[in-house]
Formats: C-alpha cells, sequence, structure tokens
C-alpha cells in the first residue's frame, strides 16, 4: 500500500489503495526474483509494451527470473506490485512497477498464465506464518494504466515519458528502510525488557539469599549498552521519518534536493540498526541462561522473525557502498554539502583526553565521532586512488557505514538530551548518550585503527565506561518499563512486569498439548514401547526387575 501512495498517480491511489484500506484486494510487492535480489537493475521480469491493444504483457523469461521470497503471495494475495523491467519497441527502460492480478477475489484461484505457490519453511522456524511465495508469469495481459505512473509514464502510442529526477522512484524504498530502522529499536527495546526483568527476578550464587543475576558485571555490561542502543534508534528514528516528510513534500511536485542525502542516511541507519538489534537481541536470549532458548522467553521467536531483516529491503553489506560511495562524493565536491555529511569536509581538532568528564562533554563525544568517521573516508579516498577497486573495499565501506550511523545516532542523542537538559529527564537522556557513546569508543577497533583515540586514552575511556554502566544499572528496570510495552506485546513468559517469571514459565508449559492430550500422549507411548519392547527386551526389564 505504501508502494501504490508513494509511486502511483492520484486516479492510480483511488483505484487500488482505497480497496486494499478496505480488504477487498490483498496485495504484495514482489521484487526479489530467483537469481536477483539486490541487484535491481538485473531483474529478468519483463513488462512489453503492446500498442496495438495499449496492454503490457508481464513475462517470466526462464526459471530463474521467477518471482520469489515474496511476502503474501504463496496464499493470501490478489494482487501484486511486480518490479519488471519496462520495454517499449525493444527497447528497455529499466525497472518499473506495475499492478498485476494473481488470484481472482471471486473464487481465489490462480488466473490464468500465472503460476504461484509458496516456497517453504524459513530460517530458525521464523516467519512461520508469513506465506512467503513464488510467481511465474507466461505472457499476462494488464491494461496499460496499471503500471504506476506519478513519475514515469507510458502513453498510449507508446511514448516513454522520463520522471524530472530518475531516482524519484526511491522515495518507496527509502520509507521501507526507515519504517525497518524504527522496528530495530522496537524489536531491541523489547528483548531488552524482557531480558532485564528476568535478570532481576533470577538468583544464582552468593552466600545465603542469593544473587540477582542483573548485579553481576558481566550480565550488565551485556545488557546496558543495549538498552542505550535501543533508545538511540528509537530517539534517531524519529529524526529520519522527520527528514523522509520533507522528502515526501518534496517528490509531491517532483523535486528531489534531499533524495540523495535522506537515501543514504536511510541506508546507513538500516544497514546499522539492523544488525544491532539483531546481535543485541541474540545476546539477550544468551543472558537469559538456558531459559532463553525455551519459546516462551518471547525472545527466540523475536530474533528468528526479526534476523531477515538484515537482508530484505537492500543487503545491508550491499546499502554500505552505496553509503561510502555518497560520503565520498561529499568529500571532493566542490558544492555545498548536505548537512548530515558535512563533517567529511571538517579538520576536526582532538584534544588529548585525560580525564572522564571530557568524554562526557556532548562536543568532545561529536568530535570523536565526527573524526573516526571523516578518516575513514578520506582512507578510501586514498585507497581507491592508488588502483583499489570498489570491490576490494568493501569491508572498508562497511566500516565507515557503521561509523557515519553511530555519528548520526549520537548527534540525535546528544540533541535531545539538550533539549530536555532543564528536566530530570535530560538528565537520563545523558547519561543514556554517555554510555552509547563509551560503549562504542570501548569496543570499536576503527577509533584505534585511525589514530582517533590512543592505547593509552582507551584506558581513560574504558573507566568511564565502566562507571557510565554501573550508573545506568541503577535504573536498568524504570528505563525498560519507560518503554511501555505491555505483557501481551511481550508475548513471553520470562519477561512480566509482575515478576512471575517462574509460574508463568510452568503455566505456559502446562498448555503444551503433549502434557494432558490422551490421544497424542497414546501414540507417543506407542513409538516409545517399539523401541523399549523390541527383541527381548521386556523379558529383560522384568527379570533385571529395571
Amino acid at each position: 500500500m505504501s508502494v501504490i501512495q508513494a509511486q502511483g498517480t492520484p486516479e492510480q491511489i483511488k483505484k487500488w489503495y482505497d480497496p486494499a484500506k478496505r480488504l477487498a484486494i490483498i496485495g504484495c510487492y514482489a521484487q526479489t526474483e530467483l537469481s536477483h535480489g539486490s541487484n535491481v537493475a538485473g531483474l529478468k521480469t519483463v513488462a512489453l509494451f503492446d500498442e496495438k491493444t495499449e496492454e503490457f504483457i508481464i513475462h517470466t523469461p526462464d526459471l530463474t527470473a521467477a518471482k520469489w521470497w515474496i511476502g503474501g503471495l504463496g496464499v493470501v494475495s490478489t494482487h501484486a506490485v511486480v518490479q519488471a523491467q519496462l520495454v517499449i519497441a525493444n527497447k528497455s527502460y529499466g525497472p518499473h512497477l506495475f499492478i498485476v492480478p494473481i488470484r481472482s477475489p471471486i473464487d481465489h484461484k490462480p488466473l490464468p498464465g500465472i503460476t504461484v505457490g509458496d516456497i517453504g519453511p524459513k530460517a530458525y522456524g521464523g516467519f512461520a506464518t508469513m506465506d512467503n511465495g513464488f510467481a511465474i508469469f507466461d505472457h499476462v495481459r494488464i491494461p496499460r494504466d496499471n503500471m504506476l505512473m506519478k513519475f514515469a509514464q507510458v502513453t498510449r502510442q507508446g511514448k516513454y515519458v522520463a520522471p524530472v529526477h530518475d531516482k524519484l522512484s526511491y522515495g518507496g524504498m527509502v520509507k521501507l528502510r526507515v519504517d525497518i530502522f524504527a522496528d530495530a529499536g522496537l524489536k531491541l527495546a523489547k528483548a531488552a525488557t524482557i531480558t532485564t526483568r528476568y535478570c532481576t527476578v533470577r538468583r544464582q550464587f552468593g552466600p545465603n539469599l542469593e544473587t540477582p543475576v542483573i548485579e553481576y558485571s558481566s550480565v550488565q555490561h551485556r545488557l546496558m549498552p543495549l538498552i542505550s542502543i535501543a533508545y538511540g534508534i528509537y530517539i534517531t528514528s524519529k529524526d529520519l521519518y522527520g527528514q523522509f516528510e520533507a522528502l515526501t513534500k518534496q517528490l509531491e511536485i517532483c523535486e528531489a534536493q534531499s533524495l540523495p542525502e535522506v537515501h543514504a542516511t536511510s541506508c546507513a541507519l538500516k544497514s546499522w540498526g539492523t544488525r544491532r538489534s539483531t546481535d543485541g537481541i541474540e545476546e539477550c536470549r544468551k543472558a537469559m541462561g538456558g531459559h532463553g532458548y525455551s519459546i516462551f522467553s518471547g525472545v527466540a521467536d523475536m530474533f528468528a522473525t526479526f534476523v531477515p531483516s538484515n537482508t530484505y529491503e537492500g543487503d545491508n553489506y550491499v546499502l554500505s557502498q552505496q553509503v561510502a560511495r555518497f560520503l565520498l562524493k561529499q568529500l571532493t565536491s566542490q558544492k555545498q554539502v548536505y548537512s548530515t555529511a558535512a563533517y567529511v569536509k571538517e579538520d576536526v581538532k582532538l584534544l588529548p583526553i585525560k580525564s572522564h568528564e571530557q568524554l562526557l562533554d556532548p562536543n568532545v563525544q561529536l568530535a570523536l565521532f565526527k573524526a573516526r568517521s571523516a578518516r575513514l573516508v578520506r582512507q578510501l579516498a586514498q585507497q581507491l586512488q592508488a588502483g583499489l577497486s570498489w570491490s576490494e573495499v568493501s569491508v572498508e565501506c562497511w566500516d565507515i557505514n557503521f561509523a557515519h550511523a553511530e555519528y548520526l545516532v549520537a548527534h540525535s542523542m546528544i540533541q535531545k538530551a539538550q533539549q530536555a537538559k532543564p528536566t530530570p529527564l535530560g538528565d537520563v537522556l545523558k547519561r543514556l548518550t554517555d554510555l552509547f557513546c563509551l560503549h562504542h569508543l570501548a569496543t570499536s577497533a576503527t577509533f584505534l585503527a585511525t589514530s582517533t583515540v590512543s592505547p593509552l586514552e582507551l584506558i581513560t575511556i574504558k573507566q568511564a565506561y565502566h562507571q557510565t554502566i554501573l550508573s545506568i544499572a541503577k535504573d536498568a528496570i524504570p528505563l525498560t518499563d519507560a518503554f511501555g510495552f505491555s505483557d501481551r506485546q511481550l508475548n513471553s513468559a520470562l519477561g512480566r512486569y509482575d515478576g512471575r517469571a517462574y509460574e508463568a514459565l510452568w503455566e505456559a508449559v502446562q498448555k503444551n498439548p503433549i502434557n494432558h492430550d490422551e490421544a497424542q500422549r497414546a501414540q507417543l507411548t506407542k513409538l516409545v514401547f517399539d523401541i523399549l519392547h523390541r527383541r527381548d527386551n521386556l523379558s529383560y526389564i522384568q527379570a533385571s526387575k529395571l
């Protein structure tokens, strides 16, 4: 629906969006193919314009061009927004979007010329309820106005009208990445809430009354930074939505001044946020010990569901190359650069770090994150000038992506903390910001690799980092409660608000059909007897009184 809103004309939005909103039709977005994902330009599905009938012929030229992994296509969808190569008079104009009916809304059977189905189970058992599907089109005809034509058009005479800006269609993809970044913060916040609550209830070791797990330094160092990252993503996502809304207003009048910046920002934050969140969710699961592996923890399923976000809507490593190219272009540009990348041209002056107080200064924090990212971009420029190809510097692009994203998040957190400064909330946000900055200063090798900090300064950084973790740990419960998740939203036996983790886990286990379904138990018992009583085992057991 968001793609139709972003790419459709007012008439097309009325024709397709309104029925979709009332669920008279059910849609999906069909871009990925069996042999192509991130390389959109390489998609093979074609949309050949027939001038005589004013129709597009949607066709899958070979098996590798089958649409694949399409969420909602396997069973549910009646229509698909299909990404296909537009071909007019044997000339290709690149990928464009077409609305293609897939199944009849009346009897839900596949329409003529369409082979459609489900691709099967996914890794870790994730997205079990999502019907990811495939589709093959055999010369399927659709009306000319089924091509989304807000920016590019094809006339009745078969004339192609190019968009004012060749990347105007990126708006829809940007929106999806903004949403994914925000969701990364939501998922990590949920995992951190569940784990913090459980680790407060869980007691292990210690004399007499055992010690709450949350009080152990190793647990605090695993969880507290994740809480700060979750807050960082939440705060930064609000700023990113603001940038996207401004971009949307530009696109509505076919302008795109801020598109390169918002596109690069969304790429950087999506790739960084999904990786940080996925790693963080898994760390939360491990921090809960054995019970974390139970589906009833609520965290294991969260990981399985969110981990593919590292791949869909742009593979993270591919996106990082786009971010690096954008920053490199800003570095070499003679024109005024975009505000989020202006630091690459700055000659940031860094003073020696001698005290904890310096590290808590927002100006020092920003300078460190700016300097690291700018130095990485300059190193990349030198490598390319020395003759290395882009394929040889993909790891460097990944480092640049992370450095740029962490600068953006640090910048947003610092701004938000300063805005709230006169209030108690300002103090809390300041401590969360300090932890975010110190965590990355203490754990990211690129600060050392770029000589942004020295080995001696790293000692001071780690001391300040440990102290800040202790400060945040005291407020871990209120900080996670502040996310505002209900028990229903968390769907976790271990992360209940009332702290009844063990009772809730017991109750959840008792609902397992195997524990009370006599027919199922009898069937499984028979299988066990087939093992226990084979050959002369029954006589042996009786004689041995086992």
